[in-house]
């Protein structure tokens, strides 16, 4: 559905993931049926994911300014202009993102929220990636998360 492909577009943009090359994304099939070639993802269960997120958050083609936080401060994931939205990620086709797909996204994102507020969830992520050990403490990439979530959060789209 056009809400889930603009959600994902959405969600490119929001951790900056810049190496889109056919390798890094893998199509899977949850559940499948066995037909005469082969066999057949059922319905609603096939899956899209990126399998490498190594130019992520702060993407840059030189590999010293991966994963930095002040690359990625400085890219917004979403625009609205005139209750348009477009997205700002790379090599996606069209950047227009509709307003199912900016929800779709928004609610996934209040829960991480939600979770951070609960538990820490997003900076126990944080502190996972060892990214303190070259770059700046999660708490500072916490914030910065919950940023661009508030502007996907709070945007709205008529298009």
């Amino acid at each position: 559905p056009r809400a889930e492909i603009d959600a994902f577009k959405l969600w490119l943009a929001f951790i900056d993931h810049g190496d889109t090359k056919t390798d890094n994304h893998k199509l899977a099939c949850l559940r499948s049926t066995k037909n005469g070639n082969g066999r057949t993802c059922e319905p609603g269960q096939a899956v899209f994911y990126i399998g490498d997120m190594g130019s992520t958050f702060g993407y840059s083609s030189s590999s010293e300014n991966k994963a930095r936080l002040e690359v990625w401060r400085k890219k917004d994931p979403i625009k609205v202009s005139g209750g348009k939205c477009s997205t700002t990620a790379k090599s996606v086709g069209s950047t227009d993102i509709s307003e199912g797909g900016r929800r779709l996204l928004a609610d996934g994102l209040q829960r991480l929220l939600d979770a951070e507020q609960r538990d820490k969830t997003i900076t126990r992520v944080f502190e996972a990636s060892r990214n303190a050990e070259r770059d700046r403490p999660p708490a500072e990439w916490t914030a910065e998360f919950e940023r661009k979530a508030r502007m996907i959060i709070d945007a709205r789209c008529s298009n």
